[in-house]
């Protein structure tokens, strides 16, 4: 009976060991796949297809803006963050303007920001782009849904304000770049120091964008398992959970005007995502929520340009 118990014993502890070895391996699989989604060499171009689709001439832009190159060391983890700082017309070399910050989306890099820019830089804002983590020139190893990411954020908005303190500071951010804008202010210093925010077709929630990936690869095992293991390794390797970067529990108590874009067609960033962002601002005064019926993935700018212009033009107005 002993000889039984040991072997029954023997056989549990090589499963659950088995067990914890699956688990790990998993974990580090969803955690390499979750944190790795782009590379710089992936987004160090801007085909031609791009400035096409946004009738755009890139040579032309440059030539009628002032562009500075200009460059930062994360505080977080010391990696340089590049960027390009657009001066308004009439403004060349001076940073003690209203300014916009726009962050780019999964994908993209500071220059994909340029057509939206444009906008901002003919009602007379400065405008600074710059690359997220893994994007173009930023080399920061990790994408992390806006959790890092928002660190840069943070330096660039504290960068803006050491030049204009009592001008109007305002971030834009699409898809991933708006779960940066959206978590960074959930510092109420940074908030302080920012005097709008827009939001297009943002990404609200880090746990189910992960859980997206692993739909998409299809394994055959439970979503939640697979979820489960990789928020363990996330936690080990990042000290953070996937629940951490949840832009709603960030934001609720923000207290400057906010914009909210979003799309009922949208497959990517879900309408719901940008829903409960705007349902968990608790103050009513100041939010706004624009959503269309057919736009794929933010092409709001390309399908409702005028009207997306009216509502930003709107939001503008709570600064007066």
């Amino acid at each position: 009976m002993k000889k039984r118990t040991k072997i029954i014993l023997v056989i549990f502890i090589v499963v659950f060991l088995s067990f914890l070895g699956m688990s790990y391996y998993i974990g580090t699989q969803v955690f390499t796949g979750s944190t790795q989604l782009v590379t710089c060499e992936d987004t160090s171009t801007v085909k031609d297809s791009f400035w096409e689709k946004y009738d755009m001439d890139y040579d032309s832009f440059c030539n009628t803006y002032t562009i500075d190159k200009i460059e930062i060391t994360s505080t977080f983890d010391g990696h340089v963050i590049p960027a390009d700082y657009i001066y308004a017309l009439g403004a060349e070399g001076n940073k003690n303007n209203q300014t916009v910050i726009l962050v780019h989306g999964l994908g993209g890099n500071r220059y994909t920001n340029y057509p939206l820019a444009e906008m901002f830089l003919q009602k007379g804002y400065n405008v600074l782009t710059y690359d997220q983590r893994s994007s173009n020139e930023n080399t920061a190893q990790y994408t992390t849904f806006g959790y890092w990411e928002k660190y840069d954020l943070i330096d660039y908005i504290d960068y803006v304000y050491s030049y204009a303190p009592e001008q109007v500071i305002g971030v834009w951010g699409t898809s991933f770049g708006g779960a940066t804008a959206g978590l960074a202010m959930g510092n109420k210093d940074v908030e302080s120091k920012v005097d709008f925010l827009i939001l297009d077709c943002p990404v609200s929630d880090m746990k189910w964008m992960v859980e997206e990936e692993m739909r998409k690869m299809d394994i055959g095992l439970p979503i939640s398992y697979m979820t489960f293991c990789g928020n363990i390794i996330n936690k080990i390797e990042l000290g953070f959970r996937y629940e951490d970067a949840d832009v709603c529990d960030e934001i609720m108590d923000i207290e400057i005007p906010v914009l909210v874009i979003n799309s009922k067609a949208d497959t990517l960033t879900p309408q719901f995502m940008g829903q409960e962002i705007y349902d968990a601002i608790s103050s009513d005064e100041m939010k706004m929520i624009w959503t269309v019926d057919n736009s794929e993935h933010t092409e709001m700018w390309l399908d409702y340009n005028q009207e997306y212009r009216e509502k930003v033009e709107e939001l503008l107005n709570y600064l007066q």
